[in-house]
């Protein structure tokens, strides 16, 4: 009897310590990221593509950077814009708002100094506030405008 038991309780020490093995592989595979602290560490990990988290302290916007990884030939990277620090009320807006950005593998550009590569509503808003401060503009200085058209033509 005592032979069995110690047969048995090698079996299930061995079973628990494959279901241990497993729920570590799938944490890291799926639910593990880095955690920067500083923007070189985030672009070392951007460069690889690498599942990371990082929270940038900009000087108008304080930004939350999350890359989840490969996409095909370029990696996936999300941005949220946490808060805005200096700005017109329009900005305030973006507070809490989110995208996607696909950038090239080996990057370490800003994903949100390029908005043509993103996709999501924080995107959208700041296209908004891009335009309706280009038509104040022109509104502002139509004046100006037309006199420069006439010199061209």
């Amino acid at each position: 009897m005592k032979i069995k038991k110690r047969k048995d309780n090698w079996k299930a020490y061995l079973i628990i310590g494959i279901i241990i093995l497993l729920i570590a592989a799938i944490y890291f595979t799926f639910f593990f990221y880095y955690s920067c602290g500083d923007l070189a560490c985030f672009q070392a990990h951007q460069e690889k593509c690498t599942k990371t988290k990082f929270i940038r302290d900009g000087e108008e916007t304080i930004w939350k950077y999350t890359i989840y990884g490969k996409d095909g030939t370029e990696c996936k990277i999300g941005v949220e814009a946490l808060v805005i620090k200096k700005g017109s009320i329009d900005k305030q807006k973006l507070e809490g708002k989110e995208m996607v950005c696909y950038l090239p593998f080996k990057s370490i550009v800003l994903p949100e100094s390029d908005l043509s590569i993103c996709h999501g509503e924080l995107k959208e808003d700041m296209q908004n506030i891009i335009i309706q401060k280009l038509h104040a503009y022109i509104l502002e200085n139509v004046e100006e405008i037309d006199k420069e058209l006439e010199q061209i033509l």
